[in-house]
């Protein structure tokens, strides 16, 4: 398939870029910032607010993967540019995607559009009360898109991230997995908001890129899929369980739990499984230990 990936200098662009080039897709990388690839790979730097760039970027592929955004924290400081950005900015990639008669656009949406659980785990199917400007951006996308369909025809697929972890997500982006794994190496405190008992749900990003693969040519389309594992961890268990793995002994200080978090729900994995068939394989102590092995290894220079 000729495939268009926007956010591809991101932490899930980078994994996916590298699997679907192994599998002998025709792929382009699209993102706002310098190319990170060298001459690996196609690639076309655009900014999903430049409309025009945007429809010259589209044209020609087949499927259109769209993961670019501004992200939560930065939706809280400016509300109108995260929306610009995560709003606008699909709309101008949904458009080129029809006008170019795209065959599937693979929208990438989190969990925080749920807002706060009314029962676990939380299916699909579940009230969305959005708690950030992030979350209801997010949550607009979704909505366009099933309108997109309605009205035009355009076929999409819509993912759920759930806490996503692993190679490519470094120490600058303030993530959960990086943050601990430097925090334990250096033995200094790790700030838990909170009491630590709020949970999430992680999956290895590994197996996300997996699902996104199989999307490429499987016939899935019209429809939003939870992507987690449908296994809450605590903070605490994570904190734990990543001590284990560098066999170090924890340091925690305790803050006030942040405005707009919220934790324990996991996702309803049935509908993932029904139809790809399993779930995701990778433990969190073997994807933890993936992830410190490559922060370890970029550290030290191999990866930089």
């Amino acid at each position: 398939m000729r495939v268009l990936i926007f956010g591809a200098a991101g932490f899930v662009g980078r994994n996916l870029v590298e699997r679907l080039s192994k599998e002998k897709h025709e792929v382009t990388a699209s993102d706002a910032l310098e190319n990170p690839y060298g001459q690996s790979t196609k690639y076309v730097r655009v900014d999903v607010l430049d409309r025009n760039g945007i429809f010259e970027a589209v044209k020609g592929n087949e499927v259109v993967v769209h993961l670019a955004a501004s992200p939560l924290v930065a939706s809280l400081k400016d509300p109108t540019l995260n929306m610009r950005v995560n709003i606008e900015g699909t709309l101008n990639i949904l458009d080129a995607a029809r006008k170019h008669d795209v065959k599937k656009v693979i929208y990438s949406s989190a969990s925080s559009v749920i807002g706060t659980p009314n029962y676990n785990p939380v299916d699909e199917e579940h009230p969305t009360t959005p708690k950030t400007p992030y979350a209801v951006a997010k949550k607009a996308c979704e909505d366009y898109l099933r309108v997109y369909k309605e009205v035009y025809g355009l076929r999409y697929l819509v993912f759920r991230f759930f806490n996503l972890y692993g190679p490519w997500q470094t120490y600058l982006s303030g993530a959960l997995v990086p943050n601990l794994h430097k925090t334990l190496l250096e033995n200094n405190e790790f700030q838990v908001f909170g009491d630590g008992s709020s949970t999430r749900d992680f999956i290895y990003v590994e197996d996300v890129v997996d699902y996104f693969n199989s999307a490429m040519t499987k016939n899935v389309e019209n429809t939003t899929i939870n992507m987690g594992t449908g296994i809450g961890t605590s903070i605490k268990q994570l904190i734990d369980l990543g001590s284990k793995v560098l066999g170090v002994t924890p340091r925690i200080a305790y803050k006030p739990s942040r405005p707009g978090e919220i934790g324990n729900f996991v996702a309803d994995t049935k509908r993932l499984i029904q139809i790809f068939g399993a779930g995701p394989r990778t433990s969190l102590e073997e994807g933890l230990r993936k992830s410190f092995s490559w922060l370890s290894a970029k550290q030290s220079g191999a990866h930089a």
